[in-house]
Protein backbone atom coordinates (compact mmCIF):
# COMPACT_ATOMS: atom_id res chain seq x y z
CA UNK A 1 0.00 0.00 0.00
CA UNK A 2 1.24 3.35 -0.52
CA UNK A 3 1.94 6.58 1.51
CA UNK A 4 -1.27 8.11 -0.49
CA UNK A 5 -3.47 5.27 0.26
CA UNK A 6 -2.09 4.72 4.05
CA UNK A 7 -2.89 8.95 4.50
CA UNK A 8 -6.54 8.69 3.01
CA UNK A 9 -7.10 5.77 5.48
CA UNK A 10 -6.02 7.33 8.68
CA UNK A 11 -7.95 10.66 7.48
CA UNK A 12 -11.00 8.86 7.06
CA UNK A 13 -10.81 6.83 10.45
CA UNK A 14 -9.93 10.04 11.93
CA UNK A 15 -12.94 11.57 10.50
CA UNK A 16 -15.43 8.77 11.63
CA UNK A 17 -13.73 8.82 15.22
CA UNK A 18 -14.45 12.54 15.33
CA UNK A 19 -17.66 12.52 13.67
CA UNK A 20 -18.70 9.79 16.48
CA UNK A 21 -17.62 11.95 19.36
CA UNK A 22 -19.59 14.74 17.95
CA UNK A 23 -22.41 12.87 17.51
CA UNK A 24 -21.92 11.23 21.41
CA UNK A 25 -23.85 14.34 22.69
CA UNK A 26 -27.08 13.59 20.52
CA UNK A 27 -26.17 15.23 17.61
CA UNK A 28 -23.50 17.29 15.58
CA UNK A 29 -23.72 21.10 16.40
CA UNK A 30 -22.42 23.51 13.79
CA UNK A 31 -19.83 24.83 15.96
CA UNK A 32 -18.27 21.25 16.69
CA UNK A 33 -18.92 20.56 12.03
CA UNK A 34 -16.64 23.83 11.93
CA UNK A 35 -14.15 22.44 14.83
CA UNK A 36 -13.86 19.03 12.59
CA UNK A 37 -13.22 21.00 9.33
CA UNK A 38 -10.76 23.28 10.91
CA UNK A 39 -8.38 20.22 12.23
CA UNK A 40 -9.05 18.04 8.95
CA UNK A 41 -7.70 20.81 7.30
CA UNK A 42 -4.68 21.71 9.69
CA UNK A 43 -3.62 18.22 9.67
CA UNK A 44 -3.94 17.12 6.75
CA UNK A 45 -4.02 20.57 5.02
CA UNK A 46 -7.08 19.81 2.81
CA UNK A 47 -9.74 22.15 1.28
CA UNK A 48 -12.79 23.19 3.11
CA UNK A 49 -15.11 21.45 1.12
CA UNK A 50 -12.81 18.63 0.86
CA UNK A 51 -12.45 18.31 5.28
CA UNK A 52 -16.42 18.80 5.15
CA UNK A 53 -17.54 16.19 2.74
CA UNK A 54 -15.23 13.69 4.59
CA UNK A 55 -17.30 14.57 7.96
CA UNK A 56 -20.64 14.35 6.12
CA UNK A 57 -19.00 10.53 4.46
CA UNK A 58 -17.99 9.40 8.18
CA UNK A 59 -21.25 10.72 9.53
CA UNK A 60 -23.46 8.82 6.66
CA UNK A 61 -21.71 5.54 7.77
CA UNK A 62 -21.87 5.96 11.07
CA UNK A 63 -25.23 6.26 10.96
CA UNK A 64 -25.76 3.27 8.76
CA UNK A 65 -23.67 0.71 10.68
CA UNK A 66 -20.19 1.55 12.40
CA UNK A 67 -20.05 1.03 16.14
CA UNK A 68 -17.21 2.50 18.10
CA UNK A 69 -15.56 -1.43 18.19
CA UNK A 70 -15.27 -1.19 14.78
CA UNK A 71 -13.80 1.90 14.78
CA UNK A 72 -11.15 1.33 17.65
CA UNK A 73 -10.25 -1.84 15.77
CA UNK A 74 -9.65 0.09 13.02
CA UNK A 75 -7.56 2.58 14.37
CA UNK A 76 -5.31 -0.09 16.19
CA UNK A 77 -4.73 -2.04 13.45
CA UNK A 78 -3.74 1.31 11.34
CA UNK A 79 -2.57 3.69 13.18
CA UNK A 80 0.22 4.54 14.84
CA UNK A 81 0.54 5.41 18.75
CA UNK A 82 1.61 9.36 17.60
CA UNK A 83 -1.45 9.11 15.45
CA UNK A 84 -3.93 7.71 18.08
CA UNK A 85 -1.98 10.73 20.32
CA UNK A 86 -2.89 13.36 17.48
CA UNK A 87 -6.54 11.83 17.55
CA UNK A 88 -6.77 11.79 21.28
CA UNK A 89 -6.38 15.36 21.06
CA UNK A 90 -8.13 16.37 18.24
CA UNK A 91 -11.04 14.24 20.24
CA UNK A 92 -10.91 16.20 22.88
CA UNK A 93 -11.15 19.90 21.24
CA UNK A 94 -14.22 18.13 19.84
CA UNK A 95 -15.68 17.41 23.09
CA UNK A 96 -14.81 21.13 24.21
CA UNK A 97 -16.10 23.17 21.37
CA UNK A 98 -19.34 23.88 23.33
CA UNK A 99 -17.64 24.43 26.64
CA UNK A 100 -20.02 21.95 28.40
CA UNK A 101 -18.64 18.36 30.24
CA UNK A 102 -21.51 15.79 28.78
CA UNK A 103 -21.64 12.81 30.44
CA UNK A 104 -22.35 11.19 27.01
CA UNK A 105 -18.99 12.82 25.88
CA UNK A 106 -16.87 11.47 28.84
CA UNK A 107 -17.69 8.38 28.64
CA UNK A 108 -16.94 8.26 24.74
CA UNK A 109 -13.53 9.63 25.99
CA UNK A 110 -12.96 7.11 28.72
CA UNK A 111 -13.72 4.28 26.06
CA UNK A 112 -11.62 5.80 23.78
CA UNK A 113 -8.43 5.55 26.03
CA UNK A 114 -9.15 2.42 27.43
CA UNK A 115 -10.12 1.19 23.27
CA UNK A 116 -7.41 2.28 21.92
CA UNK A 117 -4.97 1.60 24.52
CA UNK A 118 -3.81 4.88 25.62
CA UNK A 119 -0.79 4.84 28.00
CA UNK A 120 -1.29 7.18 30.52
CA UNK A 121 2.03 8.71 30.06
CA UNK A 122 0.71 9.50 26.30
CA UNK A 123 -2.70 10.50 27.73
CA UNK A 124 -1.17 13.19 30.04
CA UNK A 125 0.62 14.41 27.37
CA UNK A 126 -2.50 14.56 25.18
CA UNK A 127 -3.75 16.95 28.34
CA UNK A 128 -0.84 19.12 28.57
CA UNK A 129 -0.93 19.74 24.60
CA UNK A 130 -4.51 20.75 24.84
CA UNK A 131 -4.54 22.81 27.79
CA UNK A 132 -1.27 24.75 26.63
CA UNK A 133 -3.61 26.41 23.34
Amino acid sequence: MDSVTVDHEAQTLIASLLALVAKSDGGILLDESLRMVKLLRNRYRLMPGEALNMIARASDELAAHTELDEIMVAVNDDLALAQKEDLMLMALSVISVDNQKDAAEMKLLAALIEGLKMPDKVMNKVYQRYFED
